[in-house]
This record gives structure tokens, sequence and C-alpha cells, in this order.
């Protein structure tokens, strides 16, 4: 075994510097990919050892090898998803997911549930084709999402919708809302950071104690796909209802239909302009 490196006889100061070196390792060997700063807050020790497991992952993926996914799990015997009736496609699904299973792999799916035939089509007609390292790294499994080989716009526009009413509701809007765009566009053309919207948004919050009695359905769900260009505009529409209470205990009673318009970039979804009741820009 290769002895380590010794930087100075003080234990803890070796680690320091060990750390140090470490970075600078990852950084000339995959540069802008690796970025980390140093954090007083985390002890030498732990730092050294994630640095170390972090090389060996970086090495051991820089000499993999690769093959299909349907190689790597034994070439299983399986038959074509039109050869098999509704009961047989569900029992071959379950046993092609045990097989993945044992071969730590798995297909995730976040917007579903999709029938049993259409990811029994998919496993056996387009996730056998992916490519995936030859024999893995110990201890990591393979996870494949669905919605990243056959995005559901529907469903995503309907999760931004739901994220940002609750958000609306709660009045707790900040940098992290990723519902929003970097950039929002008002009524009158008029283009605002993402942050001065916020900041508009909570002067109409804080003139409030808070907001109850709230509701609200979504009534219709629109979009329009490029595929030259893999971009989208969409928009979400429904009515609402909430009480905004004031600060001797009274309140008012917002209602009326509402309207979030998004855009998509890189299949993901996000509101660029808005229309809500109680609220003007």
């Amino acid at each position: 075994m290769q002895e380590e490196e010794k930087f100075s006889d003080d234990p803890v100061e070796n680690i320091k510097l060990e750390n140090e070196f470490l970075k600078i390792k990852l950084k000339a060997q995959y540069g802008d990919a690796f970025h980390m700063e140093s954090n007083a807050a985390i002890p030498p020790e732990i730092e050294n050892q994630f640095l170390k497991n972090m090389m060996a992952f970086e090495d051991a993926h820089a000499k993999a090898e690769f093959t299909t996914v349907y190689e790597s799990i034994g070439k299983p015997d399986y038959r074509p998803a039109e050869e098999l009736n509704d009961i047989e496609v569900t029992a071959a699904l379950e046993r092609m997911n045990a097989i993945l299973e044992e071969h730590n792999m798995a297909l995730d799916i976040c917007d579903g549930p999709y029938p049993d035939r259409l990811i029994y089509a998919f496993i056996t007609e387009e996730l056998f084709a992916e490519e995936t390292e030859m024999g893995g790294i110990e201890g990591m499994g393979c996870h494949f999402i669905y919605e990243e080989f056959h995005p559901n716009h529907k469903a995503e526009i309907t999760k931004c919708t739901h994220q940002f009413l609750q958000h609306w509701f709660t009045r707790q809007f900040d940098e992290y809302a990723t519902e929003l765009c970097s950039d929002i566009i008002t009524f009158d053309g008029r283009q605002m950071s993402k942050a001065a919207a916020i900041v508009k948004m909570e002067l109409f919050f804080n003139a409030f104690q808070q907001f109850k009695d709230d509701a609200y359905n979504i009534d219709k769900v629109v979009f329009e796909i490029k595929d030259e260009t893999h971009t989208g505009m969409g928009y979400a529409e429904g009515v609402l209802k909430y009480d905004a209470l004031l600060e001797k205990g009274e309140s008012i009673h917002y209602e009326g239909p509402y309207k979030l318009y998004l855009q998509m970039e890189n299949n993901y979804w996000n509101i660029f302009y808005f229309v809500v009741p109680g609220f003007e820009w």
C-alpha cells in the first residue's frame, strides 16, 4: 500500500493541508465541474474522507467502460408488450422491475401513475438500449427517471401552479421559489428581476396579518412545445378565494379568476407573469 504523503508533523495541520491539496488536485483534473469552498464547520477529518471518496468516485467513473442496460442485467428473456394481454404485461413489468433491482438499477416515476403496458414497453424498447457503466460503482445504484425521457408537461405545470398558490396563501416567496422565472414580465410589458417581483409581492403581503379561508381549483392547463428548440409556452387558470386579515381584525375577501403564464427551458416550467385577485402590478 502506498504511504500517504505527509504535509506537516502536526496531525491536525497535516489533514488540513492534505484537504487543500486534494481540492487542488480535483480542480486540476476536473476543472470547473469541481467547486468546493472550505467550511470551518466541517471537521477536517470528515472533509478529508469526503474528498478521498470523491476522488475515488471520479477516478472510477473516468476509467469506466460502458455497456447497455440490457446487457448489464444479463440479457433476460422477455416478450414484446404487443404480445401480452393486460394481466401478462403487469406480471412482466413486476418481473422486469425485480431484475433491475437485482442489478442495483431502478426506474423512477415522478408524475404517474402510467399504464403498466406503457412503462413495460418503455423499459424493453427504450431503456434497454441506454448506456450504463459496466459493473457500476460498488455500493451505488443507477436510477433512471421516466419523465427525463418523456416529460409530462401538464403534470409539471400543474405542480408549478400548486407550488405558487401554496406560497401565495402562506405569503412565503423568496429567492428559492423555483416556480418563478429569473425575470418577470408585468402586464404593461415592463421587465423586472425575480427579486424585485418578490419585493413587490411582499409589499402587498405586509399590508395584512395573514391570509385564511383560502381555496382554489385548476380549471385548465394549456401548453405548446417547439420541438426544434425544446422550449415552450403555457398557462394555468382557475378560480381562487382568500380572506386577507387587517391589523384590527377586519378582513378583505378576495375571490375571482387567476391565471399563471409559464415558459419552459431545459424541460423546466417557470412562471413569468401572473394575475391573482387582490394583487396589482
